[in-house]
């Protein structure tokens, strides 16, 4: 699934941030948004499961800075070529990502010993005392 809006909204940061700042915001949302966190008896959630997605589209985007860069050029390459004299964007319109990015979340009862070879893999949340 393609993140539909900017990564950097997405995450709550500006396009200024460090690797360290993304790598922050991402842990953080994903502590607040993982489904180990919701409790047990309440229905899925598909709206939840959704701003899954985002986070983790968005990490993934932004983690490497290569795929980062290119975002970065295909977000000013497209506000240079757009004229200045265009009607404001309600903030629910949709936008096009730089490269669609597709990341499916399985939840297991245990988690494998080993994260898988490809892809961005969620472990379970642990809380240490």
């Amino acid at each position: 699934m393609a993140t539909g809006r900017d990564p950097y909204r997405v995450l709550g940061l500006s396009s200024s941030a460090s690797q360290a700042d993304i790598t922050s915001a991402y842990r953080r949302l994903l502590r607040e948004h993982h489904p180990d966190t919701r409790t047990h008896h309440q229905t899925p959630d598909p709206a939840a499961d959704e701003r899954l997605q985002r986070i983790l589209s968005a990490y993934t985007l932004l983690r490497d800075p290569e795929h980062r860069a290119a975002h970065d050029r295909a977000v000013t390459d497209r506000a240079a070529a757009e004229p200045d004299v265009r009607p404001p964007r309600s903030p629910r319109a949709p936008t096009r990502p730089a490269t669609p990015i597709h990341i499916q979340v399985v939840v297991r009862g245990t988690p494998p010993r080993r994260p898988p070879a490809a892809g961005l893999w969620v472990s379970p949340v642990r809380w240490h005392h």
